[in-house]
């Protein structure tokens, strides 16, 4: 790649229910990333804990002030100055009046433990997945997965942030991917980055991620950076894994195992790993791919919204 770029670290960790182990687990893999060269570096959705119990969780997600895994997030972004996103759970504000829910968060820390944007999750993922038949015809009931349950929904669209060596950077989370509209507001608005900090399912991940995400960095001419949780969380979640990367013309630039690569429980050494410090890989990010892309195929300049409208026109920058 010509012109100037940044190596940046995609990571991927298996978060349990204890915070404080979560924490230990994110500082290593930054650790090793930033000694492998990366300047920023990208965390999943989820990453300061997955616990089955929703009255626990809501415990364990006080107010973003005082969050003890963003607040130690915070301080080794500052320590070794690097930017960091990461999706954690944050609990609402006393005056909200939530007793029960929480809010899916997405955090970018700054190089300063500053925290430089915080996005929570516009839609939630409320669906009913079908399974299949056992060997004897008998089909199980589907699999109902109701995060507006235990998530408050968010309300806004975070505008881009600008990152020197990155680019400006559009956040949204997981299941945000399925709804192209966010994804081409943050465009408009000037995002050549998008995350997608995620803890998909199995089902889901195996038959739609990769192509999700790929089309993202197609359509918008983007890049497309989605940190994933891998394995088995507890006894009732698995997520997918196989954390990616792409540039704006589609072309993978990194990718980390799924279940399917390794089945959880199968590799006492790659199950150690993930105890330990999970894993990463680097890329290295540059404006020039966004540039040269969207000077191919100028698709910006040749939307029709004399026809159809600007979708979004309502969000302003």
């Amino acid at each position: 790649m010509t012109g100037s770029t940044t190596t940046v670290a995609v990571c991927q960790i298996r978060s349990t229910g204890d915070p404080v182990h979560n924490l230990d687990i994110s500082k290593k893999v930054i650790r090793k990333a930033v000694e492998a060269g990366a300047k920023a570096l990208f965390l999943p959705e989820a990453s300061d804990f997955v616990h089955p119990s929703a009255s626990e969780s809501r415990k364990l997600s006080p107010p973003l002030p005082e969050h003890p895994y963003t607040l130690g997030l915070r301080e080794i972004a500052k320590e070794l100055g690097v930017v960091i996103s990461v999706g954690v759970h944050e609990g609402p504000a006393e005056e909200e009046g939530e007793k029960e829910r929480i809010y899916n968060t997405h955090v970018l820390i700054g190089k300063e433990g500053d925290l430089l944007g915080v996005y929570r999750k516009l839609h939630l993922f409320d669906v009913e997945l079908t399974k299949a038949a056992s060997e004897d015809g008998t089909v199980p009931p589907p699999q109902r997965v109701g995060e507006s349950d235990r998530i408050i929904p968010g309300k806004e669209i975070v505008q881009p942030i600008h990152v020197d060596g990155v680019g400006k950077i559009g956040l949204e989370i997981c299941y945000d991917i399925r709804f192209p509209e966010l994804s081409l507001i943050l465009t408009r608005l000037g995002a050549d980055v998008l995350l997608f900090p995620s803890a998909f399912t199995v089902k889901t991940g195996r038959d739609h991620w990769p192509t999700l995400l790929r089309g993202q960095a197609i359509l918008n001419q983007t890049y497309v950076l989605a940190s994933a949780q891998y394995g088995a969380h507890n006894e009732s979640r698995i997520s997918w894994g196989e954390s990616l990367a792409f540039d704006p013309w589609g072309k993978q630039l990194g990718r980390l195992r799924s279940v399917d690569d390794t089945p959880p429980g199968k590799d006492e050494e790659i199950e150690k790993a993930y105890d330990e410090s999970g894993e990463f890989f680097l890329f290295d990010i540059g404006q020039e791919a966004v540039k040269s892309t969207r000077s191919q195929i100028p698709v910006a300049i040749q939307k029709r919204a004399d026809v159809y409208g600007v979708v979004g026109e309502n969000v302003k920058k």
